[in-house]
């Protein structure tokens, strides 16, 4: 989710299931090309009634204001093995600095996996395919380290081992409920309980899923505890009670709305 660019002319780049994808919009039509159809519905959750889902959490005048000024937003659901990585060296990061991370990973070990024409698009644009585990996992802590990643290189390459082993198949965790999908993330390396929450919602579409990182936890603490000093675990309690089980929905639009209202 890090790794989309502009393309220029209301077009976006990105990768869906291997592919490099082209999306845009003209009015309420999502047009995409280099992937199917069925991939692109499920990437964007296309196929979340809207309305039905925000309805569930408009109980306040904050998440209110999100909604009237984001309409339309939705949660991706992405790899789940791009997303855990991003999510862990995002740790006490900015988005720039990340991206770069994650541009010289993809630019230095990864390799087209599409078939048509558009599967790799020029380079310059930072976006090959993000690499496989198994690659990483034979990559050495130095040259992690060298792609910018420094002390985040052996979680990195740790997780890599993990996941390119039978100790972990993430496709099989789909099967699993929330909290045992939770207790099977936190086993990875490097992983701690936000960025659970951030895999859980964004790569396996949990919904009940909230992840509080700086801004969310201001927001939250701004809004909803009058500036009082709560725990982040506290805060998670509170939206699954207060937003329901859509509460990690109504994440994504209280973090749009705190990026531009102060708390």
């Amino acid at each position: 989710m890090f790794r989309w660019a502009d393309l220029g002319g209301g077009s976006f780049g990105g990768w869906i299931d291997g592919s490099f994808a082209r999306v845009s919009q003209e009015g309420d039509r999502l047009l995409f090309r280099g992937v199917s159809g069925e991939a692109a519905h499920r990437f964007f959750s296309l196929e979340t009634d809207l309305p039905a889902v925000t309805g569930e959490f408009d109980v306040d005048p904050a998440i209110h204001e999100a909604l009237r000024r984001y309409p339309g937003l939705r949660v991706i659901r992405q790899d789940p093995w791009e997303c855990a990585a991003s999510f862990m060296l995002s740790a006490y990061n900015n988005i720039p600095r990340l991206t770069g991370m994650l541009d010289q990973l993809s630019c230095r070990f990864a390799s087209p996996r599409g078939g048509d024409s558009l599967a790799l698009p020029s380079r310059r644009l930072g976006l090959n395919p993000f690499p496989r585990p198994e690659v990483l996992a034979k990559v050495s802590e130095r040259v992690l380290r060298n792609c910018g990643l420094g002390y985040r290189a052996p979680y990195l390459k740790a997780m890599a081992q993990a996941v390119a082993s039978t100790r972990m198949d993430l496709e099989r965790l789909r099967a699993l409920e929330d909290e045992g999908l939770r207790r099977a993330l936190l086993t990875l390396p490097g992983i701690g309980e936000k960025v659970v929450e951030c895999v859980m919602l964004f790569a396996y579409g949990r919904g009940a899923a909230f992840p509080v990182d700086v801004w969310i936890g201001r927001a939250m603490r701004g809004w909803y505890f009058r500036r009082r000093k709560v725990s982040d675990k506290k805060i998670r309690e509170f939206a699954r009670k207060h937003f329901g089980p859509y509460c990690g929905w109504a994440q994504q639009y209280l973090y749009c709305l705190a990026r531009q209202m102060p708390c």
